[in-house]
C-alpha cells in the first residue's frame, strides 16, 4: 500500500510540473530585438490563476475577454521588444507564448502574449501583431 501511495505521489508531482520549450526556431522573423505593433494593443496585469511567465499580458484591444487591471493602451506603432516564443506543457495545456517587454514612462514592463495552442502537433502562427518595420 505504501509503495502505491509513493508511486501515485510521484505521478501527481510529475503531472503538475510544467515543461517549457524554446520555439524560436519556428518564429525567426518574429523574435529578437525591436518590433512595432501593427494594431492597437493593451497591456493588462494578468489575474488568471494558470501558468504564466510574467504577470503582465499583451492583448489585442479588440479582444473582449482580457482579465485583470488595465495598465496601458498601446497604439499601433508602439515599439516593443520580443525576446522569445516559448511553449509550455502542463496537464492538457500545450500552448505558445511570446515573451517580451515595452518601456512605458521610462519603466520596462515585461509581458507575455498568447500565441496559440498545439493540440495536434506544433501550429506556427503567421498573424502576430508586430513587425520589424511598419
Amino acid at each position: 500500500m505504501r509503495k502505491i501511495l509513493v508511486f501515485l505521489s510521484i505521478m501527481l508531482v510529475a503531472a503538475c510540473a510544467a515543461k517549457t520549450e524554446n520555439m524560436s526556431h519556428h518564429y525567426p522573423e518574429y523574435i529578437g530585438g525591436d518590433f512595432y505593433l501593427t494594431e492597437d494593443m493593451a497591456l493588462f496585469e494578468n489575474n488568471e490563476h494558470n501558468f504564466s511567465f510574467f504577470k503582465n499580458a499583451l492583448v489585442r484591444q479588440s479582444d473582449c475577454c482580457a482579465s485583470g487591471r488595465l495598465i496601458v493602451l498601446l497604439p499601433k506603432g508602439t515599439k516593443v521588444q520580443i525576446n522569445n516564443i516559448l511553449r509550455y506543457i502542463k496537464f492538457t495545456n500545450d500552448c505558445n507564448e511570446a515573451v517580451g517587454n515595452v518601456t512605458i514612462n521610462s519603466k520596462r514592463l515585461d509581458f507575455e502574449y498568447f500565441v496559440n495552442c498545439n493540440y495536434q502537433g506544433v501550429k506556427v502562427a503567421k498573424d502576430l501583431p508586430w513587425e520589424r518595420e511598419l
